[in-house]
């Protein structure tokens, strides 16, 4: 309910300074090419981030890149119709049930997935002060998101090494909780630190790193895109400042599909630009539409059709009593 009232007051904020025929208008003016280029730019960024959480989960079993996108769009449409981001968890279990992969183990990696995505957001603030000079609630918002990626990093890398390692470390930190009170979570955490093996391969981390820069690269191009649909020259750098912007306030719970917030959050990051409010909130219409298109016609169509697949992810190799594991 919290997020609805905040998603219906930002509604109504935007709503009260802007001319709706002004809005309509700027809309309308917008240039179709231009538009469906970046739909289907989203879509190739979608498609990256298959791909990035193929390498995070290649430590424990292999998934095809069709199944992975699959499951990836259906997961994004529950998030665009479910309250309070509730869209990942559908997105573990869809993998989860088709791959035959413990659900405890996909929702480790796309936890990892988030701490990826929230190392890039902290590189976009930071480069985006190279540019221009912002007000204060943009630094310390920077200082926020850079303190919370380092210490989920750390928090999953102590269980990581406390579930697998054997040296001294990993055995003190299992020697923290009592015996008594870790026997009932050791099957629930042992699934879900699966999730967290690429923590212990450097090599595959550099890969996921590298796919998630390729991510975004295409992302921050999709805000372009959006604005040159609307005549806007936006600088090269922008998507920096707007990325971050628009990440930053859909990271908190509001109603599904983040309408009102995403479109005011476009508004406060082109005001730091420059734009005037009615052009900005017409942009953050489209840009929000970029997003939601895509994610509804394939989210929708592999949910009705079933196509997340069927089958069993393959154990990475040199586990095969994983495997064995999950046949049994």
């Amino acid at each position: 309910m919290l997020g609805i009232g905040l998603s219906a007051a930002a509604v109504f904020v935007l709503l009260r300074q802007i001319s709706p025929k002004e809005l309509a208008r700027n809309i309308g003016r917008a240039d179709p090419a231009w538009f469906l280029a970046a739909c289907g730019l989203t879509i190739l960024g979608y498609w990256l981030r298959a791909q990035r959480w193929g390498r995070i989960l290649s430590p424990e079993a292999r998934v095809t890149q069709g199944k992975l996108f699959a499951a990836t769009m259906v997961g994004f449409l529950a998030i665009n119709t479910l309250p309070a981001r509730l869209g990942e968890l559908v997105r573990a279990y869809a993998l989860a049930r088709t791959e035959r992969i413990k659900a405890g183990t996909v929702l480790g990696s796309v936890v990892i997935e988030r701490i990826f995505d929230l190392a890039a957001l902290g590189g976009f603030w930071a480069m985006s002060l190279l540019f221009a000079p912002y007000p204060a609630w943009f630094r310390w918002s920077g200082y926020l998101t850079l303190g919370l990626s380092v210490g989920i990093t750390a928090a999953l890398w102590l269980l990581h090494a406390g579930h697998y390692a054997t040296n001294p470390l990993g055995s003190r930190l299992r020697a923290l909780v009592p015996a008594r009170l870790f026997a009932p979570l050791e099957r629930p955490i042992a699934s879900f630190t699966a999730g967290l093996r690429v923590l212990g391969r450097p090599s595959t981390m550099a890969g996921a790193g590298l796919t998630t820069a390729a991510m975004w690269l295409v992302n921050g191009a999709v805000f372009l895109l959006v604005g040159k649909s609307m005549g806007l020259a936006l600088p090269l750098w922008s998507p920096l400042l707007l990325s971050f912007v628009v990440c930053v306030a859909i990271m908190v719970p509001s109603s599904p599909g983040f309408i009102g917030v995403l479109e005011g959050s476009c508004v406060v990051g082109l005001s730091l630009l420059g734009v005037d409010a009615s052009r900005a909130l017409a942009y953050g219409i489209l840009y929000h539409l970029t997003q939601i298109l895509p994610v509804v016609l394939l989210g929708g169509a592999y949910a009705v059709r079933g196509r997340t697949g069927s089958g069993q992810g393959r154990p990475a190799r040199g586990h095969p009593e994983e495997g064995l594991e999950r046949k049994n």
